[in-house]
């Protein structure tokens, strides 16, 4: 019997999800793994171009999936408001929002600029904030709703990279948002959480670990997987394949007892006290 029920309840069939930054990096797994359960998605973010190559690559990947996009500035707030209303008007409203775009301009404590406050604090929250408000009335409507934040592990202990400040900062706010917005909305079943994530090898770190290298000196990557390798419990970054299953569980009736929580999924960094020094450690250099 269980075996049976299961399933049906990570079922998303008939469900229309919104997913910031949801064609590339681990926005592009999370989207997947909706995708793969049934919801009808649509992707946001700035670039048209890289938009299109998601959806085309995204279509590949999940044939009987329905994949959209429409473009949308997170800093400009009109942009937003324009994207809001149209796509409560396209697709009757929104059952499951992921905001998971972000941003950090790694400025340091003692440079940084108003102007990258600003930015960092519009794209990492008010962003989330006010896309979470208009989708709200739909998912009050029908009594159901999830809201899922994609935040950091920056946000529950301090990183060794300088410059992260402000992004950890707006990050913990999210993860506040996330708790005390959820006391508000719980009446109406409808769960918010976030996602405390930790470093996974995407293509996008890929490319960056190619920049140390080529900046710093051959060895320079190596040396920095090993290092975070280290501070997690598993000795090893994560596999963007691996979120995918807590996205599923989040964004189903599979979580819904699962509100006001900042999950994190990194490995055991923010668990981790001394370095695992274990020969097993991976890197992915």
């Amino acid at each position: 019997m269980a075996d049976k029920i299961l399933p049906r309840k990570f079922d998303l069939t008939n469900k229309t999800a919104v997913v910031t930054a949801g064609g590339t990096g681990l926005g592009y797994f999370m989207t997947r793994g909706l995708l793969e359960q049934g919801a009808k998605v649509l992707i946001a973010s700035r670039r048209e171009d890289v938009l299109q190559q998601a959806v085309k690559d995204l279509r590949n990947a999940t044939p009987k999936g329905e994949i959209s996009y429409k473009t949308v500035d997170l800093a400009d707030r009109r942009s937003l408001e324009a994207f809001a209303e149209s796509v409560n008007k396209e697709l009757g409203g929104v059952d499951i929002f992921i905001g998971n775009a972000g941003i950090d301009l790694f400025e340091r404590v003692d440079d940084i600029t108003d102007a990258a406050i600003d930015t960092s604090l519009q794209v990492n929250l008010s962003a989330n904030i006010q896309l979470t408000r208009a989708f709200l009335p739909n998912m009050r409507k029908k009594k159901w709703g999830r809201v899922i934040f994609s935040s950091s592990v920056s946000s529950l202990v301090s990183g060794s990279t300088d410059g992260m400040s402000v992004y950890a900062a707006t990050k913990a706010a999210l993860n506040s948002f996330a708790r005390t917005s959820a006391a508000e909305v719980g009446h109406d079943r409808i769960t918010v959480n976030s996602l405390a994530i930790g470093v996974f090898g995407t293509d996008m770190l890929l490319q960056h670990l190619q920049g140390l290298d080529q900046t710093y000196g051959a060895g320079t990557a190596k040396t920095y997987t090993s290092k975070i390798s280290s501070m997690t419990s598993l000795g090893r970054l994560g596999d963007p394949e691996e979120l995918v299953g807590i996205v599923q569980l989040l964004a189903s009736d599979a979580g819904s007892y699962i509100t006001g929580q900042s999950i994190a999924i990194d490995g055991g960094i923010s668990s981790t006290i001394w370095p695992n020094d274990s020969p097993t450690c991976e890197d992915i250099s």
